[in-house]
């Protein structure tokens, strides 16, 4: 057999081969309108790649009509995009495209779209400026009657020519792997309505690469993670819109890819997607790398995987647990006291709902003996707890000084435990609140029931009072005395309705009255009024009185109830001289 012999020169010169003789390491055709399709293919050596599509003519003042891009796989650049590309009309709607560029080694995806969305810059105010006008010029009636037109959709195709392996969409998860080999958390290609938790321990300082893609406008972030310290629930990582960039397509894909360094300690990484708009899912145009939607975390250096590890995370741990409500229904009122017999750090997690800085189902704690509010939560220091927008969410830790207190939650009429009236949020099983010792040191003997025995202080106590009652109690000095006063009544625009007074037992002359002036405002609706404070009264006898209107009274509230309603009313205490 005759052998063929290629000289040196030529085999040189055979690396510059006509596109004719080079494989086909893409070919992507029958493209229906809102569709994306995907292919891949790998270079063997560094080489330039032909590449030639069809598609609708760019246009002038900024939309996108169909679109096409090519990732590098193994680090999920942006490697070309169409627009790049010399065009040449190929009729009123369509154009060719025609292009080469200069690969290195390795694995590529190919993309093609035909999502209509804006053109819109890499940085941020730019595309959001010219995403506005796309949003006022391009109509969803012009892009319909595109998509009239099959024949131009036909001939809709993207083809790139190199030497290489070509890979078709059912064998893309191939090259996933490779950028996953190292992560230990992989959240990808998520669905809507996902909530993705992972835990894992970190042995040593560790660099971390963080790759997310995810849903987020100026006014809010709707698919998105985070990254808390499970120890101190601190949140050393989350996904934001000003933390991120443009991710392609639709103006509200952002992405994040950082570097950030973990301490020594335990972790949980969290996602989650609300009911529109992800993997397979697209209510606009899909982002430039649609299936990483979602989180993915590795090692900056894989040799630093060893000092991750896994560890299974539970959020409500059944674990030291002090106070719990939880499947809370509607118009429900739940309290419960503890007594704390050292200073103590709580977590507390509580779901409920609110909207517009408002809370409408969402709980407090007080201290059982000043009735002072300790903590409460409200619309500023909860997040999104998934599902409809109002779902709430706290997820943080507080201490708590020895002494005792008083949980309180309440909900309202609506959106409630298997009575959702918008969607429920990822852990509808826990609407309410918990509490559980976080302290490592933490022992059962810590905590104890709270006793609520009548304070041998306390001279008169009129409370949880009704609509329409007018109640009285007697009380003795034996000396001149300060006493304190704590009441809790309604009062607005300068006038008390629900209100107190003292009178001298034997004069019947009014020595102090609750009026509006005198007191602030007492949490819940803004006509709770509190007053609490001290007076010197002398010696003697006195009544205390406590009197209400038809409306707005203890478990007939009719707007929201004040942070102590369970003392809605009068307590009068002695002061002690120590």
């Amino acid at each position: 057999m005759r052998q063929i012999v290629i000289f040196p020169a030529l085999a040189y010169l055979m690396t510059f081969l006509p596109c004719y003789a080079q494989n086909i390491l893409t070919e992507i055709r029958d493209i229906l309108p809102k569709e994306i399709k995907v292919e891949g293919f790998r270079l063997d050596h560094n080489q330039d790649v032909e590449i030639e599509a069809v598609g609708f003519r760019p246009r002038k003042r900024g939309t996108v009509l169909s679109h096409a891009w090519i990732l590098n796989a193994e680090t999920r650049d942006l490697v070309w995009e169409l627009e790049d590309a010399n065009v040449s009309d190929k009729g009123r709607r369509l154009a060719e495209f025609d292009d080469k560029v200069s690969l290195p080694k390795g694995n590529y995806e190919v993309y093609y779209s035909t999502f209509p969305h804006g053109r819109y810059g890499r940085k941020d105010g730019l595309g959001d400026f010219i995403g506005r006008i796309f949003d006022e010029i391009f109509s969803k009636d012009e892009f319909e009657d595109y998509e009239d037109h099959r024949r131009d959709w036909q001939e809709f195709k993207i083809v790139v020519r190199g030497y290489g392996r070509r890979f078709k969409e059912n064998e893309m998860g191939e090259f996933r792997n490779i950028f996953n080999k190292n992560a230990f958390v992989s959240m990808i290609g998520l669905r809507d309505d996902e909530y993705l938790q992972k835990g894992f321990k970190i042995e040593k300082p560790v660099d971390i690469q963080i790759y997310s893609l995810g849903e987020a406008r100026r006014d809010g972030t709707f698919d998105y993670g985070w990254i808390m310290n499970t120890e101190t629930h601190d949140k050393v990582w989350k996904f934001n819109y000003r933390d991120s960039e443009y991710a392609g397509g639709g103006k509200k894909n952002r992405y994040v890819d950082e570097i950030i360094t973990l301490q020594p300690g335990r972790y949980v990484a969290f996602f989650v997607t609300d009911d529109s708009h992800s993997y397979l899912h697209w209510n606009d145009a899909p982002p430039y790398d649609p299936a990483f939607w979602g989180l993915t975390i590795k090692p900056e250096n894989p040799e630093d995987s060893k000092y991750v590890k896994d560890y299974d995370f539970e959020r409500v741990s059944e674990k030291n647990v002090i106070v719990k409500f939880d499947r809370l229904r509607d118009n429900e009122f739940r309290s419960e006291g503890f007594t704390c017999k050292k200073d103590l750090k709580v977590h507390i997690y509580a779901i409920g709902e609110g909207q517009r800085n408002e809370m409408f189902d969402y709980g407090w704690i007080v201290d059982a003996n000043s009735h002072k509010k300790t903590w409460e939560m409200d619309f500023r220091n909860t997040e999104h707890a998934g599902g409809g927008d109002k779902n709430r969410l706290f997820d943080g830790v507080i201490k708590l000084d020895k002494g005792s207190y008083i949980v309180y939650f309440v909900t309202d009429g609506s959106h409630s435990y298997w009575d959702w009236n918008a969607a429920a949020p990822h852990d509808q099983e826990n609407w309410g609140i918990t509490l559980s010792a976080a302290d490592a040191d933490f022992k059962p003997g810590d905590i104890s029931e709270y006793d609520e025995k009548r304070d041998s202080n306390i001279l008169a106590k009129i409370v949880q009072v009704r609509d329409y009652e007018q109640e009285r109690e007697r009380f003795t000095l034996q000396k001149d005395s300060e006493i304190r006063i704590y009441a809790i009544g309604e009062g607005d625009h300068g006038a008390m309705y629900d209100y107190g007074w003292i009178e001298d037992a034997n004069t019947r002359r009014v020595v102090w009255e609750m009026t509006y002036r005198r007191t602030e405002h007492a949490g819940g609706g803004k006509k709770n009024r509190l007053f609490d404070d001290t007076l010197l009264l002398r010696k003697g006898d006195y009544i205390v009185y406590y009197e209400t209107d038809d409306s707005h009274s203890f478990s007939n509230w009719n707007t929201g109830q004040p942070y102590d309603p369970m003392n809605w009313g009068i307590t009068i205490y002695l002061v002690d001289e120590n």
